[in-house]
């Protein structure tokens, strides 16, 4: 049985999550994290389990156990400072990072496995490949623009996985950066728009989110994915690739 823990079980994403696992065959969950000071006992939060501050995961965690983060940037630096004590494998979900902050989960990864990703869904590297393919083969005269819809409560503007597939295409095509356009609109869980045009043919590419179960779908491979693995850095087409292709 994998043992995994839920940082920022608190949140949206972190109560999905928790349930997710829950159900998992493989998986046994084995704490729930939140902000420092915010402890509370089983019963409070979750029947059986208590409620850890991020400043008692060491004792409350168990050593060598897979981390989820699903919280806020904020909160990397401690997170770090505690699964590194745990021996961690961790899979993060939180957008939003500043570099140096980017800098300490790489450094991180040279000691233990993480896999990061914007977006937990199976659609979005999926599109993140096609877009690698259309930046190495459309003509130089096609320009691309990105539009973005999310629900008015999200923060960053762009979102996280945006900004991820902006670098991606970028990265090979080179040039100037993609123009990025955001829209929070209503309840909308996650649209984005790809148009890549010339003077003579327009490619668009959409990938929307019906649900918030969308971005729940890659986190069970993750998991699998990082529990046992050698250090490394790895995004979700890795896990991905690795569904596919199991060699």
């Amino acid at each position: 049985m994998i043992k995994v823990s839920v940082h920022g079980a608190q949140g949206r994403m972190g109560v999905l999550i928790t349930g997710l696992v829950a159900g998992a065959e493989d998986m046994e969950l084995a704490g729930l994290v939140t902000e420092p000071g915010g402890s509370a006992a089983p019963g409070t939060f979750h029947p059986d389990l208590p409620l850890t501050g991020q400043g008692e995961m060491e004792s409350d965690l168990p050593s060598g156990g897979v981390i989820i983060d699903f919280s806020l940037a904020g909160a990397i630096d401690g997170l770090l400072d505690q699964a590194r004590t745990l021996e961690a494998p961790l899979v993060v979900g939180t957008t939003g990072f500043s570099e140096d902050q980017q800098d300490r989960l790489r450094a991180y990864a040279e000691e233990f496995p993480v896999v990061q990703a914007s977006n937990f869904s199976v659609g979005i590297p999926a599109l993140q490949m096609v877009l690698q393919l259309l930046a190495r083969t459309l003509p130089q005269g096609f320009d691309a623009e990105q539009v973005e819809t999310h629900h008015i409560t999200k923060l960053d503007k762009p979102s996280g996985t945006a900004a991820a597939l902006a670098r991606t295409y970028a990265e090979i095509r080179g040039g100037e950066p993609v123009p990025t356009h955001s829209q929070r609109l209503g309840g909308v869980i996650g649209e984005h728009t790809w148009t890549l045009s010339d003077q003579e043919e327009t490619l668009v590419l959409t990938h929307r989110a019906h649900s918030r179960q969308a971005f729940l779908r890659g986190i069970l491979p993750a998991v699998r994915f990082v529990s046992g693995r050698e250090p490394g850095l790895f995004g979700l087409v890795d896990v991905l690739k690795g569904l596919a292709d199991p060699r």
